[in-house]
């Protein structure tokens, strides 16, 4: 028979032992708690993040230079320091930035002294409206009907204050039948004064 001493002595190690077994069940839950919360903070900041770095910021051409109208159907007219036209477009699209304009499958009517000199087509048309200067790019074609000559090209710029075609690229120009290729152009909106620069080669059309 136990005695009252052993009796309370017993019963305050059994209870010291549940209470010990308490604080280590809290304290595994209180760590998966804990975790889980980390994860959870961790998804979010990442989320949060993903967030941010999606939100691009605007280049600085853009910033500089934003599109102000887009339309389709396009037909423009350039005019010489005399009020004379000096070229006119066609256009399938264009864009309009604060200083330029950009059209897409473009006709082209390129005139002197108000008459006109040479037509043909580009893919692509950059118009400088500070300037009056224009681009072509890509398949890029001229006639001259003046001359009955063509030019091809694609690249070539024309300089509205020098009334002059200039081009670096490779370039082939056709005259009756005399065909002449080479690299780098000068020429007059007729096509009647030619210089090409290098690599010039000529030959007879068969």
């Amino acid at each position: 028979m136990e005695d009252h001493t052993q009796i309370k002595a017993r019963r305050t190690a059994e209870e010291k032992k549940l209470k010990k077994s308490k604080e280590e069940v809290f304290w595994k839950m209180g760590k998966g708690k804990t975790f889980f919360l980390a994860i959870l903070i961790f998804a979010v900041l990442s989320l949060l993040s993903g967030c941010e770095e999606n939100k691009r910021e605007p280049s600085a051409k853009e910033k500089e230079e934003p599109l102000l109208l887009e339309a389709q159907g396009v037909s423009l007219v350039g005019y010489d320091e005399e009020g004379r036209k000096s070229w006119e477009l066609q256009a399938d699209s264009g864009r309009q930035f604060v200083n330029r304009m950009i059209l897409a499958h473009v006709k082209v009517k390129l005139l002197e002294e108000g008459k006109l000199a040479s037509g043909g087509e580009a893919s692509k048309v950059v118009v400088d409206i500070r300037t009056s200067n224009l681009l072509f790019e890509g398949k890029v074609k001229l006639i001259s009907y003046v001359h009955e000559a063509e030019l091809f090209t694609s690249n070539l710029e024309w300089i509205a204050s020098e009334k002059k075609l200039r081009t670096e690229e490779k370039v082939i120009f056709e005259r009756g039948d005399l065909i002449t290729e080479g690299w780098g152009l000068i020429a007059d909106p007729e096509l009647g004064q030619i210089e090409i620069k290098r690599e010039v080669v000529t030959r007879l059309r068969f």
